[in-house]
């Protein structure tokens, strides 16, 4: 039992890089996980054998990946220890075990005490067909990546039901002309890390989102952003835009600070507690500023090979599987479109193509003689040439859906005529220019409208998502990005 605290302090560290299951390692890796030296990481590795915590299988050859195997969580590894410790009355040992990683040792105390099984958590599961990309608010652009950072972070604003909210932000107003904002922010805001959140995490969250290459055409008209007092946020533009509280409600204008492994760290209703090769966990997260969840985790598994078999043709959540489930469908559909210049639609085009298969398919069904297509990231558009073949999903919020992609949308790549692309530009201005949510909604259908019928953008099928849902879970609505508010989740025990 000596140092034990220490030993399930590296466990955890371990056991939230590579997750339950078999993964590929090596020594290296785990020496800079750790701190420590190559050679005390098979003293460590060990240690953690013998406790039978781990499986380790050691491979022959410089830089050859060994097979590691966590075989218990962190948590039920401490109870197991403090099980021991307590039959041999060291309480203080106990104690000190309990509080590994920063813990209170007294709350932890009395959730050992009361509960003859800490397993006995409400727990939802989501198969998966693919790795889920590293969860930072400015870099993902894949509706499941965009749907758990909405999870996992918060942002000043928020729209419900098509209604703006507050969320870190409970007041904001603006100058007369729509220029300069203030965001007055709530206090006490804590942390997954513990640490509280400050203005300053606000601003450095805003201005790297608008100088990042994926959003800053939407917000080129942001001058400065600078905290103006202990709980208010200044935003000032060099042109109207009365709804730029509303574009803050977005995934990517999520708020963070970098933590100690200098990975982004939010405040939202679940926490990332692991981020493996195989699995992503969430957890509860009580300190939440909102209503806190009703479930304490959901975990992601990966298996490519489901992809393969259709086994996650939709998206699922899932107790157990087999079991019976329900499938709810959207009201939010996914709408695919072909951006081009008109000039083009005669002669032979270069097409940049999404790389999902749906988009790759509906290239086969419009594809012209002489065209060329190659591949581009999903949501990026900056490879645009001569065509775009893309899809959007209204997520949220249908209104900054769509005025993000307009926004986004290199239009100059198509080599459009000149006086077509002056009257894009002062239609967007126009559409953020007008003071009424709904006026402004009107103006931005009729552009919808007159690119389709410019032949500048067509439109080429709209498809709802479909989620498939375990009977016993409850609360679940499909949201615009497929999938629903984890947070409403709760299980029925009948």
């Amino acid at each position: 039992m000596k140092n034990l605290k220490r030993k399930l302090e590296l466990y955890e560290q371990l056991f939230s890089m590579f997750g339950p299951g078999e993964s590929r390692c090596q020594i290296s890796q785990l020496a800079s996980l750790w701190h420590v030296t190559e050679r005390y990481v098979f003293t460590l590795l060990k240690a953690m054998e013998e406790s039978g915590w781990i499986n380790w299988q050691a491979s022959s050859g410089r830089n050859k990946k060994a097979s590691l195997e966590c075989r218990v969580e962190p948590m039920e590894a401490c109870y197991e220890a403090a099980e021991q410790l307590a039959e041999l009355g060291q309480v203080d040992e106990l104690l000190k075990a309990l509080s590994f990683g920063g813990r209170d040792a007294g709350k932890e105390l009395q959730i050992f005490l009361n509960s003859s099984n800490p397993r006995s958590q409400q727990v939802v599961y989501i198969p998966f067909h693919r790795a889920i990309e590293p969860l930072h608010p400015h870099k993902v652009l894949r509706r499941t990546e965009r749907f758990l950072v909405m999870q996992t972070y918060q942002r000043l604003t928020t729209v419900a039901n098509n209604e703006l909210e507050g969320d870190l932000a409970y007041h904001w107003e603006s100058n007369s002309n729509g220029t300069i904002w203030t965001f007055q922010v709530r206090n006490n805001i804590q942390l997954h890390d513990g640490h509280p959140l400050s203005t300053q995490d606000i601003v450095k969250s805003l201005e790297g989102l608008v100088s990042h290459r994926h959003w800053a055409a939407c917000y080129q008209h942001v001058e400065s952003i600078r905290a103006i007092s202990g709980n208010v946020i200044e935003v000032k533009l060099n042109q109207t835009d009365w709804h730029l509280p509303r574009m803050f409600a977005k995934a990517e204008a999520s708020v963070f600070r970098y933590g100690a492994s200098l990975n982004p760290v939010g405040s939202g209703a679940f926490s990332l507690d692991v981020f493996s090769t195989n699995m992503l966990r969430l957890n509860r997260n009580s300190l939440y500023s909102h209503r806190a969840p009703i479930i304490d985790r959901v975990e992601i598994w990966f298996y490519p090979d489901w992809a393969v078999s259709k086994q996650c043709s939709h998206n699922q959540l899932r107790l157990q599987m087999p079991e019976n489930i329900a499938t709810i469908e959207s009201d939010f559909p996914a709408t695919f479109m072909l951006l081009s210049s008109p000039l083009l639609l005669k002669e032979s085009r270069v097409v940049a193509v999404e790389d999902t298969s749906d988009a790759q398919q509906l290239l086969g069904k419009i594809a012209q003689q002489g065209d060329s297509a190659f591949k581009v990231d999903y949501g990026d558009y900056h490879a645009a040439k001569g065509a775009l073949l893309c899809s959007i999903i209204e997520e949220d919020d249908y209104y900054t859906a769509w005025l993000s992609l307009f926004l986004r949308f290199p239009f100059k790549a198509l080599n459009l005529a000149d006086d077509l692309f002056v009257t894009i530009q002062s239609r967007l201005e126009a559409i953020r220019s007008e003071p009424d949510v709904e006026k402004s909604l009107s103006q931005l259908n009729e552009f919808r409208t007159w690119l389709n019928e410019q032949q500048i953008m067509t439109e080429l099928k709209q498809e709802n998502f479909r989620l498939e849902v375990s009977e016993r879970i409850k609360g679940s609505a499909v949201d615009g990005f497929g999938w629903c508010q984890l947070s409403e989740l709760w299980i029925s025990q009948g």
